[in-house]
C-alpha cells in the first residue's frame, strides 16, 4: 500500500504540469476516433518515435521491428479501451500496440503507446455464398434454397514460409495466403456464415482465381487479435 500511496502522490505532483503542458504550444489537437465511427477532439503531447527494433539473435531465430510513439492524450471515454485511431494534426494516424493507461484511476488523461497506421495496406473484398435454408421441392422433398452472399473485407499477405504451405497444402502453382478480417478500421472475428473451407472470387495482380479460407492461425496475443482483427490461413489458385 505503500508504494501504490507512493505513485499516486507522483500523479497529483505531476499533474499541474502535465495539464501546463497540454495548454502549451508544445501540445495539439488530435481525433480520437473509434473504429465504430464515434470522434472527439482532444489535446495531446505527442513524443518522439523510439526505435525498439532487435536483431535477430541467432540466423534461425527471427529478431523484430518495433518503432512506437508515446501519446499523452486528455481523457476521453473513446481512448480507455482498444479500437481507435488517433489523427495527428499534421495528418499523421496512430493506432495503439498496447493497453491505454489511465494514471491514477484519475480520469485526466490517457497514455497510449501508438505506432503509425499503414495508410496503404491493401484491403480486398471477398464474397461468399452462404448455405440457404431447406425448402420443400415440387415433390415435397427438402432441398437447400439460394445462399446469402456475404461480402467481407480481408488484408492478405502472401507467404512462402513451407510450413504454412504444407499446412494449407498449396502446390507450386498456389499462393498461401496469411489473412485479417476487416479492414484497419474496422478489424472483425470470422463473419457468421462463413465456414473453413467457404471460397471467393479473388483477382491478385490482375489474375482471376479463387481464394479458399483453410483454418485459424490465432495470434497468442488476444489483445492483438482484439486491435488488428481475427487472423487465418487461406490458399488462391488460378481458375
Amino acid at each position: 500500500m505503500t508504494l501504490l500511496d507512493s505513485a499516486y502522490e507522483s500523479v497529483l505532483a505531476a499533474r499541474p504540469y502535465v495539464d501546463e503542458a497540454l495548454s502549451s504550444p508544445f501540445a495539439q489537437t488530435v481525433t480520437v476516433t473509434r473504429f465504430t465511427g464515434q470522434s472527439v477532439q482532444v489535446r495531446a503531447l505527442i513524443g518522439q518515435e523510439e526505435d525498439g527494433t532487435t536483431v535477430a539473435p541467432d540466423p534461425d531465430e527471427p529478431g523484430f521491428t518495433s518503432r512506437s510513439t508515446t501519446l499523452v492524450l486528455a481523457h476521453t471515454p473513446l481512448a480507455q479501451t482498444p479500437g481507435f485511431t488517433v489523427a495527428a494534426a499534421g495528418g499523421r494516424v496512430f493506432v495503439p500496440v498496447a493497453e491505454p493507461l489511465n494514471p491514477g484511476g484519475l480520469d485526466w488523461v490517457t497514455v497510449v503507446r501508438g505506432a503509425p497506421l499503414i495508410e496503404r495496406t491493401r484491403v480486398d473484398q471477398l464474397s461468399f455464398q452462404t448455405a440457404g435454408p431447406l425448402v420443400a421441392d415440387a415433390r415435397g422433398n427438402q432441398r437447400p434454397g439460394p445462399g446469402v452472399p456475404i461480402n467481407v473485407a480481408v488484408r492478405l499477405t502472401a507467404t512462402t514460409d513451407p510450413r504454412i504451405r504444407e499446412t494449407v497444402g498449396a502446390d507450386a502453382a498456389e499462393v498461401a495466403l496469411i489473412g485479417r478480417w476487416g479492414s484497419l478500421t474496422a478489424p472483425t472475428a470470422r463473419p457468421p456464415g462463413v465456414v473453413w473451407g467457404s471460397s471467393s472470387p479473388l483477382t491478385l495482380d490482375g489474375q482471376p482465381g479463387t481464394l479458399t479460407v483453410q483454418l485459424a492461425f490465432p495470434d497468442a496475443d488476444l489483445w492483438r487479435e482484439a486491435q488488428f482483427g481475427g487472423r487465418f490461413l487461406s490458399l488462391w489458385r488460378t481458375r
